[in-house]
């Protein structure tokens, strides 16, 4: 994976990643770090929860197909990968349901300030967790669906998903983007997304956004949902 260059859009036909056994060896070499690291987390957020988290030592594409093997690991791995900024890490690697709307809009939304991402602003997306593995494969499709589901209220049984995946890169992060077109325009989608929002207690997200063109991702996008993002526009 490492030959593709960061933020570039790479389509691929499908992805195996089978879950493997053994204990991630950049948990064990960084222990004392992530355990500090998750104090710290926990002070600034106590709503914080270490559940389950995967990470794959190695990954690469071979004809159209991403193959890796996920290694169980914890929440408070992924908190001390972000913040570790050496490139030789484990790869995180999770998939992203982008709804698009009859009239070509992106439907993005910016994390409530109670999640650990709080202000960023992606498409819906979660890592895997114990809930998205089948028979030893993750299944990035129901996660795509889950996740979907619970940010947004959304059902994409009620969408056309794309046949293609479209993979980017991005600070050992890889991105599996999977287009889901509805029938209802962007209007109707995000009324559908707010009546959602204001039936929880503790919503996800705090702002819906409607995306409608190249360059109108800023900062606080993630460089390669910027990137997908400007790329759908441009290829279509």
């Amino acid at each position: 994976m490492d030959d593709i260059p960061e933020n570039t859009v790479v389509s691929i036909d499908r992805v195996e990643v089978r879950v493997v056994p053994g204990v991630l060896d950049y948990a064990i070499g960084n222990k004392a770090a992530i355990e500090q690291n998750w104090r710290n987390e926990l002070a600034a957020n106590p709503g914080l929860f270490n559940g389950e988290l995967y990470l794959a030592p190695k990954a690469y594409i071979e004809n159209g197909v991403l193959h890796a093997g996920f290694i169980r690991s914890r929440y408070e791995t992924l908190l001390f990968w972000r913040r570790d900024p050496r490139m030789f890490r484990p790869w995180h690697i999770f998939s992203v349901g982008v709804v698009v709307s009859a009239d070509n809009r992106l439907i993005a939304a910016r994390m409530a300030m109670h999640n650990a991402s709080g202000g960023r602003i992606y498409f819906p997306a979660g890592s895997i967790d114990d809930n998205d593995i089948a028979d030893g494969m993750v299944d990035y499709d129901a996660n795509n669906r889950r996740e979907v589901q619970e940010e947004t209220g959304l059902d994409l049984s009620h969408a056309r998903p794309e046949a293609k995946i479209h993979l980017v890169t991005g600070n050992r992060s890889i991105a599996l983007f999977r287009r889901y077109r509805f029938v209802d325009d962007a209007a109707t989608l995000i009324c559908r997304i707010r009546e959602h929002l204001a039936g929880q207690d503790d919503p996800e997200l705090d702002q819906i956004i409607e995306v409608s063109g190249p360059g109108q991702m800023g900062e606080a996008t993630p460089s390669y949902v910027r990137a997908f993002a400007d790329w759908h526009f441009s290829e279509a």
